[in-house]
């Protein structure tokens, strides 16, 4: 368990993917070279699932948008590494699911990045996370996310130099 502060939403790779209703796993759009009507594909484009090995035209009951949610930490000792949250883990965080983020750009668009993302830079949180058996992590991977608590009076028993302030309302 480590108490971080979200510093920053990493954009190298994109926040969410495509992923297979039945085995949710990423899958690739068509359209690149295929041959057909150009207002098809925008408004009913073909994706392949490489792990069902299969494709969906119809793709509204077998496509969904997954978090794939890098961001950059830091703790007390300014040291930053990245922690990757995936869909569920970011989910409960963010409270909303990835295809509404994606509507808000109008379009898919990994590099639009919407306020309810941008809204957690600046937070402290609690993480919980995966070490690699032998304690090594890839050169610049992301730390996969197990947990996360946004419950400040958890964060303060993790982490003392957090101070809780409570205001009463006296009306």
């Amino acid at each position: 368990m480590v108490v971080a502060k979200i510093e920053a939403i990493d954009l190298d790779k994109p926040w969410y993917y495509t992923a297979c209703n039945f085995c949710k796993r990423k899958m690739a759009r068509q359209g690149d070279g295929f041959e057909g009507n150009v207002q098809h594909l925008q408004h009913n484009p073909i994706y392949n699932c490489k792990t069902c090995n299969k494709d969906f035209e119809h793709a509204i009951h077998c496509v969904f948008f997954s978090y794939y949610l890098v961001v950059r930490v830091s703790d007390d000792s300014k040291g930053e590494v990245k922690f990757l949250l995936f869909n569920n883990i970011a989910e409960r965080l963010i409270r909303r699911p990835a295809f509404e983020l994606v509507q808000e750009a109008g379009q898919e668009n990994p590099h639009f990045l919407p306020q309810s993302l941008t809204d957690l830079i600046g937070r402290k949180l609690l993480f919980k996370i995966t070490i690699a058996s032998n304690g090594q992590q890839e050169h610049n991977a992301a730390y996969v996310v197990d947990l996360v608590i946004d419950n400040a009076e958890i964060i303060q028993h993790f982490d003392p130099h957090v101070t809780i302030i409570i205001v009463i309302n006296q009306n």
